[in-house]
């Protein structure tokens, strides 16, 4: 009989096994992917184009073409473009990012016939009506007046400033000024100069038969669409500030949001990397991390705190972001100084790395698990240039670093005087 007292063994992660992923070059040269799997009833059918905010020509343009792509076509108005995505069921969403949009769609095979044509107006013929564009910027310049009062908000947006530089495209610091100098033409442009085959791919996931793969060539791969047709870059900018610290004093502020860090020489393809991923987690990447139990279980000064890493082609960006009780803001920042020091000196323990180790191969597992994740997890493999061996090489490098790796990485690459930060609130 089972014995329910006793937790059953836990067995180290050594390898994932992805579906093979299959390549097409379409007639238009447009690269085009494709997982198979007999089974699924979804299909997956994601555009992703090198035009991010590093490609935008004026500040906030690529949000507001991702907000505005599907408020309307050359025969749709914004309304009926909504009501055929719900009638089909589609599922969407559109994600910018540094240096790439990705515009995904999920809906039942089944209704393939109906949907492409919706989808193919999108992709070629947004035409961004100027009544949609003046609502939008209505409503997020009154959404700016309140975000401009929340100290989160206001500390993420002038971290971005003292990382990267007044000017650098990722300074996410804007003006209600910023939303009224959109023009319909400034969308039009950004549309037509970036979304064309030679800038981008896409790439299809379910039970994908012969039949559905001429359906996508006959929407999407026979002819170029749009004039240009450069292929643009993806190299971020490097950092251009030498600003190190900045407060932002709301006297009447609750609690008052902290964010630091600090860019980094590291990439996806540094020997590092790996090692770097996991010190980060056990530092505050998870939520049994050690600043989470010290910060928020033993002092009690948050709610929650986080660290994550922010990763482009040459560079990353190391952030360590919480909101705490206005009294307690300048002990927090010392406890999160302290708390990295003593990382830096003092390796963790074989029990702590050890959990670590088990939630990061969980972490693993579950962004595998089944054909949608893996399509999300060849995304990143294409579009970061990464073979299909990444992830084993992930999995074996979590269960050989040792605890003493740990303290090295961290020492190698945060520099404590180089360390940034950005308050919103009231700093005691």
């Amino acid at each position: 009989m089972l014995d329910r007292t006793i937790a059953p063994p836990i067995h180290p992660v050594d390898s994932i096994n992805l579906l093979p992923l299959q390549t097409i070059l379409l007639p238009n040269q447009m690269p085009l992917y494709y997982l198979h799997s007999p089974e699924s009833e979804i299909i997956q059918l994601s555009f992703v184009f090198k035009a991010g905010y590093i490609h935008q020509h004026k500040k906030l343009i690529t949000t507001a073409f991702s907000s505005l792509l599907t408020s309307g076509t050359l025969h749709h108005s914004a309304k009926e473009i909504a009501e055929m995505l719900e009638q089909e069921g589609i599922f969407y969403s559109i994600e910018p990012s540094a240096a790439h949009t990705k515009i995904q769609f999920t809906f039942l095979k089944k209704n393939i016939n109906n949907i492409l044509p919706v989808l193919e107006e999108i992709i070629k013929y947004a035409n961004f009506p100027e009544d949609e564009i003046n609502l939008y910027v209505k409503n997020q310049i009154e959404q700016y007046q309140t975000k401009i009062k929340n100290v989160s908000f206001l500390a993420q947006w002038n971290y971005s400033k003292i990382i990267y530089g007044d000017h650098h495209p990722l300074n996410k610091w804007h003006t209600p000024q910023d939303y009224q100098n959109i023009t319909r033409d400034d969308l039009l442009y950004f549309f037509t100069t970036h979304l064309h085959p030679n800038n981008g791919f896409i790439i299809i996931s379910g039970n994908i038969d012969d039949n559905t793969l001429n359906l996508i060539e006959t929407r999407f791969g026979k002819e170029p669409f749009h004039q240009t047709q450069h292929q643009h870059t993806e190299e971020v900018p490097p950092p251009q500030s030498y600003d190190k610290h900045i407060t932002i004093q709301m006297p009447d502020a609750l609690q008052s949001a902290i964010r630091i860090g600090m860019d980094i020489n590291l990439s996806r393809k540094s020997e590092d990397y790996f090692d770097f991923m996991i010190a980060n987690t056990l530092l505050g990447g998870y939520f049994g991390s050690r600043l989470m139990s010290v910060i928020r279980e033993e002092k009690g000064y948050t709610y929650g705190i986080n660290s994550g890493i922010a990763v482009y082609s040459s560079y990353s960006v190391f952030t360590i972001a919480s909101e705490v009780k206005a009294e307690y803001t300048q002990a927090g920042i010392d406890e999160v100084i302290r708390q990295i020091q003593i990382l830096q000196e003092t390796p963790p323990d074989d029990e702590e790395l050890r959990i670590v180790k088990n939630y990061l191969s969980g972490e693993i597992l579950d962004a595998t698990d089944g054909i949608l994740k893996q399509d999300n997890v060849w995304k990143t493999l294409i579009i970061n240039h990464l073979d299909k061996d990444y992830y084993n090489r992930f999995l074996q490098r979590i269960q050989s670093i040792q605890p003493e790796d740990i303290s090295a990485v961290m020492k190698k690459y945060i520099t404590m005087d180089k360390l940034k930060i950005c308050i919103a609130g009231k700093k005691n």
